[in-house]
């Protein structure tokens, strides 16, 4: 697909500017188990199973069907905490009807607790569940999923993200999914309980887990390496101006596209350079008066100039409620990694948050703070800095108005 690509920037500004020293800040570490004896208080929050510290490890073990057994040391920490733990089933039944996960802000050490539940099972799903007050069950399941390339005769890596109202939840290093969610109060003046969990399901009536490298941070809240609200000083050098095909301007600290023609792309980027891996976040509105669905706005990461064209990843949402994510050459699609894609729920006449998290060769792609796509793709030509850029565009529509409202790039954790 080729569409006519209008960037309102002059081709100096390719070079970029020094990235800012802000970094990202170094966590603080709370808790490391230092194993040998049960030093960390570590106790049992069922009524069912047992567990073990020993000199590697600290060992649940399951001897009933159907059943959850789980433990907390007596350390408290703030609701915003970062877990990592290793964790392997021990001679783990071949059906996979098991399961094991880490527990997060747990409010008690018996069974009146509530808590939220990350884990795996043996089948090889993930699985994101709350144990709410007064709980009829263990828990009541939020969302799960499928895991690719899971072996549950290997060490399983669990780390879990929990920040405010949002966790963020990674299997053997990949991230898997992000959530909002308010089932439980957040309580900053309030510190909690963490916890470790074996279970089975039906049939399975033994499961033993070893939990080893059990580590907790305090999450330090990031420092963005740039953020923009739009005033009309233009601080950033965002490139504006008019052509035959669009116009860009600031107006109501918002960036503005009008897009003039169909089977445009207008885009503008900030005179900012940006490490490989970024985490851009930008809110984004279509204006009232736009007729159809036939426009589409997005973000573009690992933007660089290739002679006299760009070159860059992009999210690019469509008014009809999909999504597409590609690799762009001037107004070419060099490669189409996620052909368009439907998003549930979108409305097009309302404000979205669209995400795009780069680290390494994964891109992660959400709308709303919800996942809805994620792909590999390497850099045609690896570089050390490179640009971020906004797009606003049109495909059968004659015409289309575009506002952006705040964009902020964050160091990836």
């Amino acid at each position: 697909m080729r569409r006519m690509l209008v960037f309102l920037l002059t081709l100096s500004l390719m070079g970029f500017s020094a990235l800012p020293a802000e970094a990202q800040t170094a966590r603080r570490l709370l808790f490391e188990e230092i194993f040998g004896g049960n030093y960390s208080g570590w106790e049992l929050g069922s009524t069912t199973g047992s567990f073990n510290v020993t000199q590697n490890a600290v060992t649940i073990e399951v001897g009933e069907e159907s059943k959850a057994v789980w433990i907390t040391p007596a350390l408290t920490v703030p609701d915003d905490i970062e877990i990592e733990v290793e964790a392997r089933a021990i001679e783990p039944d071949s059906s996979g009807n098991w399961n094991l996960a880490v527990l997060l802000r747990v409010s008690s050490r018996d069974l009146n607790s509530t808590f939220y539940h990350f884990g795996v099972a043996g089948n090889g799903t993930w699985e994101f569940s709350v144990r709410p007050p007064e709980a009829s069950k263990y828990v009541d399941n939020i969302e799960r999923g499928k895991l690719t390339g899971f072996d549950a005769n290997r060490p399983i890596q669990l780390r879990v993200l929990a920040s405010g109202n949002t966790f963020t939840f990674y299997v053997n290093g990949r991230l898997i999914r992000q959530f909002v969610n308010n089932t439980l109060p957040v309580t900053p003046d309030r510190e909690h309980f963490f916890g470790l969990m074996a279970g089975t399901y039906s049939g399975v009536s033994k499961h033993k887990v070893e939990f080893r490298k059990i580590a907790v941070y305090e999450v330090v809240r990031q420092r963005a390496l740039f953020r923009d609200t739009f005033p009309d000083s233009n601080p950033n050098a965002w490139g504006t101006g008019s052509s035959a095909n669009s116009n860009v301007y600031l107006e109501n600290n918002s960036l503005v596209f009008e897009v003039l023609r169909n089977n445009v792309l207008s885009w503008s980027r900030p005179n900012k350079s940006f490490p490989r891996d970024v985490d851009v976040r930008a809110e984004v509105i279509s204006d009232p008066s736009n007729q159809g669905r036939g426009w589409s706005y997005g973000i573009g990461v690992r933007a660089y100039k290739d002679g006299e064209d760009a070159i860059f990843h992009f999210f690019e949402v469509r008014g009809t409620g999909e999504f597409t994510f590609t690799v762009q050459r001037g107004g070419s699609t060099l490669r189409t990694l996620i052909s368009a894609r439907r998003i549930a729920n979108f409305d097009a006449q309302a404000k979205h948050t669209l995400r795009v998290l780069a680290v390494g060769d994964v891109f992660t792609l959400f709308v709303d703070d919800q996942q809805v796509g994620s792909v590999r793709s390497s850099d045609p030509q690896p570089r050390d800095e490179y640009g971020i850029l906004l797009a606003a565009g049109t495909f059968a529509a004659p015409s289309a108005r575009l506002r952006f409202t705040n964009v902020v790039v964050l160091p990836p954790r």
